[in-house]
């Protein structure tokens, strides 16, 4: 018998080190183990997505990380809430840069790196970030991959070909497992009527999406493999303590929310609503409190598919009799599940989910235009 329990714990061992050997390269090089204390106050990085750069057509440059910024966002890691922020910034927000003049945010990172795009988000939120992180898009191909895979839910046709870039988008509505090739597809389609914004919005869901299959027993095992596959497509200005801080926080399973710079379309770009804008930094950057709600009279925009008008008509005389406003808005899939959101202090989201039983959530996936919004699952109670 005890031969037995020897052997199995020696298998158990060796199944282990199977499991976490593809870190060892990356915990060499990066000299970061998790940290048992995890952050002790709250960090606030710049992370953003470096396009690639061309030498000729269809070649593609090596990898210097000074491409347009695809993706930017203000990731705002709180201790104290146990909650990560992370803001999207609209790659086509106007700021005046210093020594270049005006440009759109995202061109500060092939005219000046990470510290002109430091600069660039600084004027435009009014947040300096601590520290940044720049990834490349091969990074997110081969995390996914390595995840096997990341289940995302299609809302809309995407089809878009640009042979120079070798970007080929052709996925159907439907939710289903993509693949890295089809996700990054899916994260920089922006051929619609909503152009960068709807690109920003499908990053969101992404976020949360990934954030699901990270804590799944699936993801978990293959968090090692997915880690080893992203490090080399990454550059950042973090210590070597900040990066266990991080992953010690990080195996605390913080609560996610996930925001868009709200504004509106203007001026040949996205413009910045500073009012609407200063509610939410003092709220998740500044360590505001929320508000009580007031829903009367807020308009509330209900998203619904083919086949649920009757789903429709009995939701919008629910919210009427709550004193609220109803927008309808059709999508070609229907939402597989019901839930509220909110691109705001989430007072609002929480009062309304919790008057109609259902879950809310902030996030900036929420319909332009509206104070509210009502995704009608199969599962809304009657």
């Amino acid at each position: 018998m005890r031969r037995l329990f020897l052997g199995l714990f020696v298998l158990l061992l060796a199944a282990l080190a199977l499991w976490a050997y593809p870190l060892l390269g990356p915990v060499v090089r990066q000299g970061a183990l998790p940290s048992r204390e995890g952050l002790r106050a709250p960090l606030t990085l710049l992370v953003y997505g470096s396009s690639p750069e061309y030498a000729g057509y269809h070649k593609r440059a090596p990898e210097r990380f000074r491409g347009l910024a695809d993706t930017i966002l203000l990731v705002r890691l709180d201790p104290g809430a146990n909650r990560v922020v992370v803001l999207s910034v609209p790659r086509d927000v106007w700021v005046s840069l210093p020594g270049y003049g005006w440009h759109k945010v995202n061109a500060a990172s092939p005219l000046g790196g990470p510290e002109l795009m430091e600069e660039a988000v600084a004027q435009v939120t009014g947040v300096r970030p601590d520290r940044y992180l720049v990834v490349s898009t091969e990074a997110l191909r081969r995390g996914v991959d390595a995840l096997g895979g990341v289940r995302v839910c299609v809302e809309k046709p995407m089809r878009y070909r640009d042979t120079a870039a070798g970007l080929s988008i052709d996925l159907e509505p439907g939710c289903r497992v993509l693949s890295g090739e089809e996700t990054e597809g899916y994260l920089r389609f922006r051929k619609d009527a909503l152009g960068d914004i709807g690109r920003v919005q499908r990053q969101q869901a992404f976020f949360h999406a990934l954030k699901d299959q990270l804590l799944s027993p699936a993801g978990l095992l293959r968090l090692p493999r997915a880690v080893a596959a992203v490090e080399p497509y990454v550059r950042s200005d973090l210590t070597r303590e900040e990066r266990g801080a991080i992953l010690g926080f990080a195996l605390k399973r913080p609560e996610l929310v996930s925001l868009l710079l709200p504004g509106r379309f203007g001026g040949g770009g996205w413009e910045v609503d500073q009012e609407a804008w200063r509610a939410l930094r003092e709220v998740y950057f500044g360590g505001g409190a929320s508000r009580e709600a007031d829903l009367k009279g807020r308009l509330v925009a209900l998203v619904y598919g083919p086949g649920q008008e009757a789903l429709l008509e009995r939701a919008r005389e629910r919210l009427r009799a709550l004193g609220l406003r109803t927008l309808p808005h059709p999508v070609d899939l229907p939402p597989s599940r019901t839930e509220v959101l909110e691109n705001g202090p989430g007072d609002l989201a929480r009062a309304l989910g919790e008057a109609l039983g259902v879950p809310h959530r902030v996030s900036g996936e929420a319909v332009l235009g509206a104070d509210l919004t009502l995704r009608l699952g199969g599962d809304f109670p009657l």
